[in-house]
């Protein structure tokens, strides 16, 4: 089975279930934002997005990725040479418009998901995915946890980032996991350059709370 993009996962953290809509306990929050955050993070952990010599943002975009939305993520950031975390997530959700849907569907395509449209609307929005696989949710909350456990993980790390931003960590993770998952987020403030990951990591942090 292919690789479960950590995009992907924050949005089975945040699908209610049965309804098969993204729900935020945050409203102000932009799920299509935090969606293109998770693809920045996905190219952080494959080292293709990093810091070059004045802490901005830079992507190799030389060669193809294998994942679409990933790859579409990258060459959306080939044309800037460097950019600030705000520019480019600003960039990937301009450019892959409709950024939720599109994981919701890259979801539907991979059975983990039904799709349904509520007749009683016209509205582009009709659609709902029901979640399928709940072992593909379980799944997703597993990573989440062992995240809160595993601060080295890049990958954890960025989807810990995420159901922070979006306000459901607390829905996933029990006190003391809770407590231990701030505690690491928090870490991401003194985070070294040398570590450029985390460096990385921490840049877009800021951008999304700002």
């Amino acid at each position: 089975m292919a690789t479960v993009l950590i995009a992907e996962r924050f949005v089975l953290l945040v699908l209610e279930p049965d309804s098969g809509r993204v729900s935020l306990s945050r409203p102000d929050t932009d799920a299509d934002m935090l969606c293109a955050a998770g693809l920045l993070f996905d190219l952080i952990v494959q080292h293709r997005l990093g810091l070059d010599a004045g802490g901005r943002l830079h992507v190799d975009a030389s060669l193809p990725v294998s994942n679409a939305l990933l790859n579409a993520a990258a060459q959306s950031l080939a044309d800037l040479p460097g950019a600030s975390a705000a520019e480019a997530l600003r960039q990937v959700r301009s450019r892959l418009g409709g950024l939720t849907r599109r994981v919701l569907e890259s979801l539907y395509d991979r059975d983990f998901l039904h799709r349904q449209r509520d007749w009683r609307f016209w509205r582009r929005d009709s659609l709902r995915y029901p979640l399928r696989s709940l072992q593909a949710r379980n799944d997703a909350v597993a990573t989440l946890q062992q995240a809160s456990r595993a601060p080295q993980d890049l990958a954890g790390l960025g989807l810990l980032l995420l159901a922070d931003v979006s306000g459901v960590l607390a829905a996933h993770l029990g006190a003391d996991q809770h407590e231990q998952a701030t505690r690491i987020l928090l870490g991401l403030n003194q985070a070294d350059e040398a570590d450029e990951g985390r460096a990385a990591l921490a840049l877009l942090r800021r951008a999304l709370l700002d």
